[in-house]
């Protein structure tokens, strides 16, 4: 029997997704570097946010996400920056993904317009670091998470693979 057609229930190899949280990050103004050769190099600074879930809490105004826009081809996207839950536990966050969508559409997300989610591939893989024994089960999964880019900022959706 092919894969194609088979379910998580009859084939235990086909991975599962649990959403786990949801980050709703705000950001601030780009700081462009310019077109370094390999594309156009922008950090954007995290300046706060929230996250609800399997834990709640607050993103810091600490870190940034580091992108290299490229006209042609996907844009990289490396974030890292922290949150701190309600009851005082921090987490430290590495998301690595890609953002692709048309030139057209591209355009109005680096003007802060906004743009329907349907038009922009938004997808990365956070990985999370955490001393808090109660949190642990963030650093033993993999994570993939959904973006959508706001006007000031991003919605995540985050997923742990079973």
């Amino acid at each position: 029997m092919g894969t194609e057609n088979a379910d998580h229930e009859t084939d235990p190899h086909i991975p599962t997704l649990e959403q786990v949280l949801e980050l709703d990050i705000e950001v601030d103004d780009p700081i462009e570097i310019g077109d370094t050769g390999d594309g156009r190099r922008r950090i954007i600074p995290i300046s706060g946010g929230t996250v609800s879930g399997r834990c709640e809490g607050t993103v810091l105004a600490a870190g940034a996400d580091y992108q290299l826009y490229r006209t042609e081809r996907a844009t990289e996207l490396v974030a890292k920056y922290a949150f701190e839950t309600d009851n005082g536990s921090r987490v430290y966050v590495e998301n690595e993904g890609i953002r692709y969508a048309s030139p057209e559409t591209s355009k109005r997300l680096r003007d802060g317009k906004p743009v329907d989610p349907d038009e922009v591939y938004f997808q990365s893989v956070p990985s999370f670091e955490t001393a808090d024994s109660d949190l642990e089960w963030l650093t033993q999964s993999v994570f993939v998470a959904s973006g959508t880019r706001q006007p000031n900022g991003v919605k995540l959706f985050v997923y742990r693979v079973g």
